[in-house]
């Protein structure tokens, strides 16, 4: 078990372009011709990993390349959350490297022209939101609709923090409350525009039932387990059968498989893997997942869908 604890990225959401250094530079990596799994237990395997939570980070101007060489070991694939700023350096990597690279942009839902922004992103490809975070008001505010009806529109995938975050300043005031990104929340959002795929960062924590029972009833809904759960948990792993507790049960939603692939009869299908992490702790969070499922007895099947297998389908990988 890994003891990496996750770094929460706080990112600008910067309406121009910001001024790029020159080594931003992509260089096409050769494809590899050996998927190599992260350790040798049966739990591994060749099918690719879909990470959800992986957040750009604009200090690095390492990072594509660096996020390219992970991709080749990992056999990964990365929803890289991009600020709007470094929308047009995350676009072209995507263009280049489109099985490796999913461009996903981070926006302020309180922004004037949030809504733009949106549009902007979608016209140059974008495949989704996130991480939604730091808002003024509960995620279900009528005032967030309508980038929920355009996400709507666009079919995407948005990812929202759901639960305890950190402080940005110790010594300032801020206008920010972890009680405004509660997972409940996500319900309204889930059921009002049912052609959103609705990710919960963090799997409420600690509100896991809430999350869970949440995922339960709406088929999209779905949560990733980043951030500190997984390692103050590592001594109970085996009590995320408690919150994920209606496998092989009716007591699931009637559209179930509406999402929900493969017709995957475990509850621990609306999970998906999200890391949430420096580049260099990503493989010590696949551990940390592959932990809790053999934990939790998660069948083989279903631990394939979490860590790739749900989010290729959603996004149209190739197998």
């Amino acid at each position: 078990m890994g003891n990496q604890v996750s770094r929460r990225k706080f990112l600008s959401t910067a309406s121009a372009a910001a001024v790029l250094p020159s080594t931003w530079g992509f260089v096409k990596a050769p494809p590899s011709n050996k998927f190599l799994a992260v350790d040798a237990t049966p739990s591994s395997s060749k099918t690719r990993i879909v990470d959800t939570h992986v957040h750009f980070d604009e200090k690095k101007p390492s990072f594509i390349g660096d996020l390219l060489k992970l991709s080749d070991r990992l056999d990964l694939t990365a929803c890289v959350l991009t600020p709007f700023a470094y929308r047009k350096v995350v676009a072209e990597a995507a263009k280049q490297h489109p099985t490796q690279i999913i461009p996903f942009g981070f926006v302020d839902l309180d922004a004037p022209d949030v809504a733009k922004q949106v549009e902007e992103l979608h016209a140059m490809g974008y495949r989704g939101l996130g991480e939604m975070e730091f808002v003024k008001k509960p995620y279900n505010d009528p005032s967030y609709f309508p980038v929920y009806e355009l996400a709507n529109g666009y079919g995407w995938i948005v990812l929202f923090h759901t639960g305890i975050v950190l402080r940005r300043n110790f010594d300032e005031p801020e206008d920010v409350a972890s009680g405004r990104m509660r997972p409940i929340y996500l319900e309204e959002i889930a059921r009002r525009f049912p052609k959103i795929t609705v990710l919960g960062a963090h799997c409420g924590n600690p509100e896991y039932e809430w999350a869970a029972e949440i995922a339960r009833w709406n088929p999209n809904v779905f949560f990733d387990l980043s951030g500190s759960t997984l390692t103050k948990m590592h001594r109970r792993l085996a009590d995320f059968q408690k919150f994920f507790w209606w496998s092989a049960t009716e007591w699931h939603s009637a559209e179930w498989n509406v999402r929900t692939p493969n017709n995957d009869p475990s509850a621990f299908i609306k999970i998906v893997f999200g890391s949430d992490t420096d580049l260099d702790g990503v493989e010590s969070v696949v551990n940390q997942y592959r932990a809790m499922f053999d934990a939790c007895d998660v069948p083989e099947r279903t631990r394939k869908m979490i860590m790739g297998g749900t989010l290729s389908k959603m996004l149209g990988l190739p197998d």
